[in-house]
């Protein structure tokens, strides 16, 4: 079956009705190369202004057209914020930072979005903004889902709440997940749905009792919304199944000369007819997972129109073998080491150092197919700081890769 459908329960929606709204997100994500320059410069005090009032124009066209946008800022231009929002920057947006004006007078929605660079960690972004008078939100705007990429940004440990880098008093916890990416977004998931992840190495799996919620991009575009649209009309998709979608109005397209009328024609007219039609709805991601919790009953739905990690009729996608990278890493002074074995073999997993040398034997017996932990510890004089390997053989497979002790 190509087209595959994972959900569970019973419909909420009218079984009657002729079709179903997909939900479409818009959102815009400032990276924290924004503003350009030093924090401080008259460079970044004036690139900080053109950002600014374009992001109001893309606000004030949002609003106007009763469409949801949000807004998800990395680091950088929350501290220009706080820096340059002075009271004549801030007379013409009723004496409040452009944000809160954003949020308060237009409707927007914001989220805290990180590459987590420079010492700035999600938390750090949720606590900036709350300092600005806009924070609340518990979506985590963007990350990289793929335990396997050395970019992996590691979203389980908000499960629990999480402490600030630099602002270390400050607590957070996300759980809502958007933006399954990966790096440079090549190869992204082609995901349209919500569900409950269920670890990091079955992200493709509900678990009814997670407390972290993803919600599928699909393609991110108006070409993909529509073949969500078509999967409703001609009953291939079931109205209890919720699909989903999100795109992406870059930065550079809201600064651009003529960039506003270009999204306007572009995107915002075109998805404002298919909402008169009832075929999709224009939404936020907190607001969706609400309706997804009170009308849809927190049921998980992936659909995936053929990619690898395809959910089969509620089951994951086959097991394949492989050696996650270490965590953390570096370390100091322990670590753990994860793989996946597809079947019961003999397994292998030793440690050695940059010269070669066998330092530690960590398993040599026969273990089950199946997701398996192993704990490594590099404490005491045996184990210099510097660069290490572990290399796992099992059955015909045999991986190695490195990890850096710290002390």
């Amino acid at each position: 079956m190509k087209n595959i459908l994972f959900l569970l329960g019973i419909c909420i929606w009218s079984t009657h009705a002729q079709t179903f709204p997909v939900y479409v997100v818009l959102f815009t994500h400032i990276e924290d190369n924004t503003p350009i320059g030093m924090l401080g410069s008259q460079q970044s005090k004036d690139n900080y202004t053109l950002v600014r009032n374009r992001l109001i124009e893309m606000a004030n066209l949002a609003h106007v057209n009763n469409v949801s946008w949000s807004l998800q800022p990395d680091w950088k231009i929350l501290l220009a914020a706080l820096m340059y929002e002075d009271s004549l920057m801030k007379s013409p947006t009723k004496g409040k930072n452009f944000l809160r004006y954003l949020k308060e007078d237009l409707g927007a929605a914001i989220d805290a979005h990180s590459h987590e660079s420079y010492g700035y960690n999600y938390t750090d972004v949720a606590n900036l903004l709350d300092s600005l008078g806009v924070g609340g939100s518990t979506v985590i705007g963007g990350h990289i889902w793929d335990p396997t990429l050395p970019q992996f940004a590691y979203w389980d440990r908000f499960r629990v709440p999480v402490y600030g880098q630099q602002y270390p008093w400050a607590v957070w916890r996300g759980n809502i997940l958007m933006g399954s990416g990966t790096p440079n977004h090549v190869n992204d998931p082609v995901i349209s749905g919500v569900w409950r992840p269920k670890d990091r190495y079955h992200y493709f799996v509900d678990d009814t009792a997670g407390n972290i919620i993803c919600i599928g991009q699909y393609k991110s575009d108006i070409a993909g919304i529509g073949e969500l649209i078509a999967l409703y009309a001609n009953g291939i998709i079931p109205g209890e199944a919720m699909l989903t979608s999100s795109y992406h109005i870059k930065p550079a397209d809201i600064t651009a000369a003529g960039g506003i009328a270009l999204i306007d024609s572009t995107v915002i007219k075109p998805l404002s007819v298919l909402r008169r039609q009832n075929k999709i709805r224009l939404t936020d991601f907190t607001s969706l997972v609400l309706d997804w919790k009170t009308l849809y009953g927190s049921r998980a739905t992936l659909y995936d129109p053929g990619n690898a990690t395809a959910v089969r009729d509620g089951d994951s996608a086959p097991e394949s073998f492989a050696v996650f990278q270490n965590f953390p890493n570096p370390f100091n002074p322990s670590t753990s080491i994860c793989y996946r074995l597809p079947e019961r073999c003999f397994v292998s997993l030793r440690v050695f150092d940059l010269l070669g040398r066998d330092v530690a034997s960590l398993v040599t017996a026969e273990q089950d197919g199946g997701m398996h932990q192993v704990l490594f510890s590099g404490e005491g004089p045996a184990f210099p700081s510097g660069i290490y390997w572990y290399q796992l053989r099992a059955g015909n497979h045999s991986i190695t890769k490195c990890m850096t002790l710290l002390k």
